[in-house]
């Protein structure tokens, strides 16, 4: 087959581009640190690199709720805590006050100081996350979850709920406890009677307080037991949310663990491998250069020259 002047060049125009090209798509590769510059590129790996970004997605929200959730925990833990020293320091001075040789003015005196520390608990029960929300108030957050009257009547205005968000695949995890469950009813045993009941927590603090402010001794003894119920009740709930504090701790770790080894896996699948693509671009050049220099010299040859 005869090759014609035409036909040379525009074969040799053809594998010059086809080399430059090549050039040019290793150039891109290095400047963007990615095998794949397009889906066309290879559209079987594009496809599972999308389905591996979706998850790690998935997967970041997970941990972000499970951030959430710990973040809850950690300040109803603070609260409670305060509430476990509190109601202890009531015990205490219940004890002290049940004594015979204290008079009305120093039940009085440990009335005023029970009523401060009743308040302060009410506080601790309305107390906010780092966004502002009440903790303990359910899903509602018009006011305040409990509210003291003028009367020393303290009332919940939240809800029973638990919030809940989704921390893995088919898996929810509540975000807190409503305060309804933290300071409100407690199981009760009377030890005379054997005689399970329940009973109010900030009720019970109240009875105590006013049995101190009138100088009711009986009164007080008798409310020794409950106000006892009240702190193994807030124990109770401190080492409930301790537990739910390790088990997000470990599901954070697991979730943190399978984020780690689906980056791995992404990089593997999408990051250029500089050593070979620097290789690559420098044969690539050379294969490109050859080819120029090969194409000048020939396309100057003529039928003239030869003859001459």
């Amino acid at each position: 087959m005869r090759v014609t002047q035409a036909g040379f060049y525009n074969q040799g125009t053809k594998q010059m581009a086809e080399q430059q090209s090549k050039v040019f798509e290793t150039q891109a590769q290095l400047s963007s640190g990615k095998k794949l510059l397009r889906p066309s590129d290879d559209p079987a790996l594009a496809a599972s690199l999308n389905n591996l970004k979706s998850q790690i997605t998935v997967n970041q929200r997970y941990l972000t709720n499970l951030g959430r959730v710990g973040d809850t925990l950690k300040m109803q833990e603070v609260s409670v805590s305060g509430a476990v020293g509190i109601v202890s320091s009531i015990t205490e001075l219940s004890v002290q006050g049940a004594n015979g040789t204290y008079s009305a003015a120093d039940r009085k005196n440990i009335a005023i100081e029970l009523k401060g520390l009743i308040s302060s608990l009410v506080d601790l029960g309305n107390m906010r996350d780092t966004n502002g929300a009440f903790l303990f108030s359910g899903y509602s957050q018009n006011q305040a979850p409990f509210v003291e009257s003028a009367s020393g009547v303290v009332s919940y205005t939240g809800t029973p709920d638990y919030q809940q968000v989704m921390v893995d695949e088919g898996r929810s995890m509540n975000i807190g406890m409503p305060g309804s469950d933290v300071f409100g009813s407690v199981q009760h045993l009377d030890t005379t009677t054997g005689v399970s009941s329940s009973i109010e927590l900030f009720a019970t603090l109240e009875l105590m307080y006013q049995a101190f402010l009138d100088n009711d001794v009986d009164a007080i003894k008798d409310n020794l037991d409950k106000v006892s119920s009240v702190h193994e009740h807030l124990v109770v709930q401190q080492s409930a949310i301790g537990s739910r504090m390790n088990r997000v701790e470990t599901l954070t770790n697991a979730t943190e663990d399978r984020d780690y080894t689906y980056k791995i896996l992404q990089s593997s699948m999408e990051d250029l491998d500089y050593v070979e693509a620097a290789s690559r671009l420098k044969n690539q050049s050379l294969a490109l250069q050859a080819g120029q220099q090969t194409f000048a010299q020939l396309s100057g040859l003529s039928l003239f020259k030869y003859i001459n």
